[in-house]
């Protein structure tokens, strides 16, 4: 597994960030782009009254 795709799955666990990158070993900013490309994959558009981590694991699970 590619560490975006561990990031997801970390993701989906309710990590931060900086418990991501901590657990990756990369920085924070690298976090941040994995967690953005797979928001973007989702067509997981940034919108204030939305939490894009919980969408993205309901698209997840739903497959």
């Amino acid at each position: 597994m590619n560490r975006s795709c561990r990031a997801g799955h970390a993701s989906a666990e309710g990590r931060s960030n900086d418990a991501i990158a901590q657990r990756l070993g990369v920085g924070g900013k690298t976090v941040e782009t994995y967690v953005r490309n797979i928001f973007a994959k989702l067509c997981l558009e940034p919108r204030l009254a939305d939490h894009r981590r919980v969408l993205a694991v309901l698209a997840y699970l739903q497959g």
